[in-house]
């Protein structure tokens, strides 16, 4: 199983003979995965409470789970590439946008004229309850060849491998985890969004590539309504012992909004609790929690460090507006010292 495979923690620095090419300039965290221009409406209840409601505010800015645990990385001083297919839209050109301008690398990303980027509609109320319908348009076209054909070299180089559970085809995701396997990296998972919507009504893969996909994942993190449908358990410890002893990830997480998360390793759980005493938007959460594990593992942290680190990312998150409020090691910081009275909550289900 994966712990056989790692006998020790990630490493921390580039070993030599690290393999270049012709795609991707090297990076130490690289991601296959959401990636979608959020269009934020800040509104006094959900539609579905109300026929018709007028927004509060409104923001439009990059989402998507991979996509934010990439830039939450960068933020933190990791250097990390986004993999993938993007139109040839305003959309396309906003992530781009951001993606340079947070240092992150788009030379292995593909833009197909003539297609739709992917993008979000959200709408958040005053209390950080969310809805999210996600668009996915050109994520279609990316298949298990293209990830053979032009981006094995960018994986290969790479010491993490991010992916999730949410708007990839699942057997594009497989090959790319299989991909990282044979590279030796150390592969993290999310489960954005619940697993049985997505195989029994989206159509996004079957039973058997999600499981695959869950097996052959180090980390595997995952919402609470997530986990609660994998498992039938109720409880953020309860689903998260279930997940870890079903696929024997090493690490596994549950998180659940203003309940905080748990994380087990190796066998062994810590209750994380969520940081502040409410969440002003708790939209990206899920995003920065997932960089802040990945950073924390990458620099030698291991259970519940590993956690609180992850909890504070995301706490620094949910206290401002946006999908883009993600701090840097010194904020990060802050919050892990209790000096600044933050308003936390780990991801309440998607990014």
């Amino acid at each position: 199983m994966n712990a056989k495979r790692k006998s020790s923690p990630p490493r921390t620095a580039r070993e030599s003979g690290v393999k270049d090419n012709d795609c991707c300039q090297a990076a130490d965290v690289v991601g296959l995965g959401t990636c979608t221009v959020n269009y934020e409406a800040l509104v006094p209840k959900l539609g579905w409470q109300m026929p018709k409601v007028l927004s509060q505010g409104f923001e439009v800015a990059p989402g998507g789970a991979t996509a934010l645990s990439l830039i939450q990385l960068a933020r933190l001083g990791v250097s990390t590439a986004w993999l993938g297919i993007l139109g040839d839209d305003v959309e396309s050109d906003m992530i781009l946008e951001t993606f340079e301008d947070e240092g992150i690398s788009t030379t292995c990303i593909e833009k197909r004229e003539g297609q739709r980027s992917p993008f979000s509609w959200v709408a958040v109320t005053p209390k950080g309850d969310r809805g999210t319908i996600v668009f996915p348009n050109v994520l279609n076209y990316l298949t298990p060849e293209k990830v053979g054909a032009a981006m094995v070299g960018c994986i290969d180089s790479s010491l993490h491998f991010h992916t999730d559970v949410a708007s990839v085809p699942l057997h594009t995701t497989l090959q790319a985890i299989e991909v990282a396997r044979a590279a030796d990296c150390f592969i993290l998972t999310d489960i954005d969004t619940e697993p049985t919507y997505l195989v029994e009504e989206a159509g996004l893969g079957r039973h058997k590539e999600l499981e695959a996909i869950l097996k052959k994942s180090d980390v595997v993190k995952s919402c609470l309504a997530a986990a609660t449908a994998l498992t039938g358990a109720g409880t953020p410890d309860e689903a998260c012992r279930i997940l870890h002893t079903t696929y024997e990830s090493r690490y596994t997480v549950v998180t659940a909004g203003r309940e905080g998360s748990f994380l087990m390793y190796n066998g062994e759980g810590w209750e994380i609790p969520a940081l502040g005493p409410k969440a002003v938007d708790p939209t990206g959460a899920g995003g920065a929690y997932f960089g802040g594990l990945s950073y924390a593992l990458l620099r030698g942290l291991t259970g519940e460090q590993a956690g609180y680190f992850a909890a504070a990312c995301a706490a620094y998150t949910c206290s401002r507006v946006g999908s883009l409020a993600l701090g840097t090691l010194e904020e990060i910081d802050v919050i892990l010292n209790g000096t600044l009275e933050v308003a936390g909550a780990e991801d309440d289900g998607g990014e």
